[in-house]
């Protein structure tokens, strides 16, 4: 019995001692370090990304319920209007894309969360006061395709940035050893113009 006993303890002590090992992680390795990011990939695809989704969900009449009863709701307050713009008229594409690019842009070159945040709500603030501005001058505006694509560069832009250091972070690509650095020395050094041969 006593055999058993010490048997059982010896690998009760085994099992603990590799269990520990295991699940023990080295101290500099406990926080996973987070790729560079880039500034240009990321905001041309996400740019066009965003700004074709809000084109296409406006030419599929994807938001015309909510259309019609913004324009039922300004025209109950009084208001009439000549014209109609947005998605996917020139207008409302270049508005668009450049609060698509705009946002991308803003949340790709600046450092921390919180301001990208509220950007990102300075943005969506934008585009909704284009509503107003525009009934002022008697054009209805279209502003759900623009909101969604504003609102799809943020997260994009949001995710990336959370999953990536950013340049503007500090993060910086680690240097190739078998480079040779174009600064020093070695530039300055007077060589011959004849070959050693």
């Amino acid at each position: 019995m006593r055999m058993i006993s010490s048997i059982s303890a010896r690998s009760s002590n085994l099992f603990q001692q590799s269990w520990k090992s295991a699940n023990s992680v080295p101290t500099s390795m406990s926080q996973a370090t987070k790729p560079v990011g880039h500034f240009p990939v990321p905001f041309i695809t996400f740019g066009f990304v965003s700004l074709f989704l809000g084109v296409a969900t406006e030419m599929m009449g994807v938001f015309d319920g909510l259309t019609t009863s913004l324009r039922e709701v300004w025209k109950s307050g009084g208001l009439g209007f000549e014209a109609e713009m947005g998605l996917p008229g020139i207008v409302g594409v270049m508005i668009s894309s450049a609060a698509s690019f705009g946002v991308i842009a803003a949340i790709l070159g600046t450092p921390g969360t919180g301001r990208r945040l509220v950007l990102g709500v300075s943005a969506l603030i934008l585009v909704v006061a284009l509503i107003p501005a525009f009934a002022v001058w008697g054009i209805f505006w279209k502003p759900f395709g623009v909101i969604l694509s504003v609102v799809w560069a943020w997260f994009s832009g949001m995710i990336y940035t959370g999953t990536h250091s950013m340049p503007c972070e500090g993060g910086e690509e680690p240097v190739d050893k078998n480079v040779i650095r174009l600064e020093g020395d070695h530039m300055t050094q007077q060589h011959s113009n004849q070959a050693d041969g």
